[in-house]
């Protein structure tokens, strides 16, 4: 039986959006085919027709779970009202939430370490999110003269993606609770020194203008 091609195109992305969130719960050596399949509704022979290989697979859901994870962030910010962009992706980034429901989240939090000893085209789609997220972090960290906007959103990514992992990473919950609080406490005051710092800075270099 034939499909019409939004058929196949629908099918296809159901099996990416299971997979984006099973390899987010589950890593990717605990995720296999016969099981994504199954989940999709769909037989493993059906498999070939969508993808080349699981390599292909990983790389498709991980891309879409970037893509899962910018959305998500964008809507923080916008939800965020007075408050400043930054403290506002960083409070839903290092949320309870956010730690507690891994196959909704960054697949750099939980995919990381396991891909470094994956497929390249798996480390490629990883690189993609990493720089995906590093452009959108680049729109709302505070700006200092002289300072590199990519350096400083690459800073507090690692910082939101080492402190999420560690805080799931631990099996007491109020240690885990205290790495939160900690990484928010610490970016959050650091970007609003940044901002209180730019008036002083502008205010004497126009002093030094004739």
């Amino acid at each position: 039986m034939r499909y019409p091609p939004a058929h196949k195109a629908s099918t296809r992305r159901r099996i990416v959006d299971g997979t984006a969130a099973a390899l987010r719960a589950r890593g990717v050596s605990g995720v296999g085919v016969a099981d994504l399949m199954r989940q999709a509704g769909l037989t493993h022979g059906g498999f070939y027709a969508h993808f080349t290989s699981k390599d292909a697979l990983v790389a498709a859901a991980i891309a879409a779970a970037a893509e899962q994870s910018v959305r998500n962030l964008r809507k923080a910010v916008q939800r965020a009202g007075g408050k400043p962009p930054l403290e506002a992706i960083v409070d839903a980034y290092l949320s309870p939430a956010h730690r507690d429901r891994p196959e909704r989240g960054c697949a750099l939090a939980t995919l990381a370490a396991e891909l470094a000893r994956e497929s390249s085209a798996a480390r490629r789609a990883l690189t993609v999110q990493f720089d995906d997220l590093l452009a959108f972090l680049g729109e709302h960290v505070p700006d200092r003269r002289g300072a590199s906007r990519r350096r400083r959103a690459m800073a507090v990514l690692s910082c939101l993606v080492g402190a999420l992992t560690l805080s799931r990473a631990v099996d007491s919950p109020e240690t885990s609770g205290e790495i939160l609080a900690a990484a928010r406490r610490y970016l959050t005051g650091s970007a609003r020194r940044l901002r209180a710092s730019r008036p002083a800075t502008t205010s004497r270099h126009h002093q030094r203008t004739p």
